[in-house]
């Protein structure tokens, strides 16, 4: 049977569309295939990454570190420390810096190391404290105080809780109202807390700093105590406690401070130099020395068992 002349028009009309409909669809692939080329994701998947990892880091990372990312051997490292606990986003190139230097060290230290400025040498890339945090000030070997301040709303300890010479123990007054219930709390449990140390200006700090440095040398002298200028005394927001009729050396084994490691925090002090952060801290074990920060910190402190160094980067900076 044969067509009819429309007939057969119609049929080619058909195909035609058919033809170029396909013609069409093939260059907007094409050219879809072009463009996702020059994406980010597609870039990643030909250094080796799977298109899942190149998702992820498209995801977490923005243009500028996506590209330097390129220009880099593949390496899960920038995964996994994307996703590790109290990553800041603003240190990625610290954090990748310093694993490509200590590549033994796990992303848990890296990130820990690198918040908390360990990853440079003591008392450099130092920098004065944002004296606007109030109780969340931070001073420790990268951070420091300008030498003549004094807090402005200073008092001082009876002599009920401190040792020494009446007016000689001062702290902040919100302090030593977190201490004085502290210690009542303490002394129902049959503890007698007394403060050894507390403010001193930068002057006595000197003096004190000199003491070591000049009997044992300086480097002696910055494992047991602060530069002038870099000590948290001088914020008034610090004491060194011990039970009554015990003293440095051994404070640690009394029950006392096994009762002020689990409980200071309820009170917003923090044991400041504990004796599994040394690294990070940077000064040695020091199980009498509290620092107040106010419960809210303390408690999360406490709680993650972290240091104030890290808190401080994490959430107060």
């Amino acid at each position: 049977m044969r067509l009819k002349k429309g007939a057969k028009i119609g049929i080619s009309v058909f195909v035609g569309i058919i033809f170029l409909s396909l013609g069409i669809y093939s260059f907007v692939k094409i050219k879809e295939q072009k463009e996702y080329e020059k994406t980010y994701e597609y870039q990643l998947t030909t250094l080796g990454y799977s298109l899942d990892s190149a998702k992820k880091l498209v995801k977490i990372y923005k243009n500028e570190e996506l590209a330097y990312l390129l220009k880099q051997e593949k390496d899960d490292i920038y995964i996994d420390i994307s996703q590790a606990d109290y990553f800041i986003y603003d240190k990625f190139y610290d954090y990748i810096n310093y694993y490509k230097e200590n590549k033994d060290k796990g992303i848990k230290d890296i990130v820990e190391i690198v918040n908390t400025n360990n990853n440079h040498e003591y008392y450099t890339e130092t920098k004065e404290t944002d004296l606007s945090k109030g109780n969340l000030i931070l001073v420790n070997k990268y951070n420091y105080l300008p030498n003549d301040y004094v807090p402005d709303n200073l008092v001082t300890i009876s002599l009920d809780y401190a040792y020494g010479e009446l007016g000689s123990q001062k702290v902040t007054k919100e302090t030593y109202d977190a201490f004085l219930s502290m210690w009542r709390a303490s002394h129902e449990n049959g503890y007698y807390l007394m403060v050894n140390s507390s403010y001193r200006n930068y002057q006595e700090q000197e003096e004190t700093y000199n003491d070591y440095a000049n009997a044992n040398g300086t480097s002696y002298a910055d494992t047991i105590a602060a530069r002038p200028g870099y000590s948290e005394h001088q914020t008034g927001l610090t004491i060194d406690v011990f039970e009554q009729g015990t003293g440095q050396k051994n404070f640690a084994s009394t029950p006392s401070y096994q009762w002020l490691k689990e409980n200071a925090h309820k009170y917003g002090f923090i044991e400041r130099y504990p004796i599994d952060k040394v690294d990070i801290t940077g000064y040695d074990y020091e199980s009498w020395h509290y620092r107040y920060v106010g419960i809210e910190a303390a408690t999360y402190i406490y709680e993650h068992n972290i240091t104030f160094d890290e808190y401080y980067a994490y959430f107060v900076k």
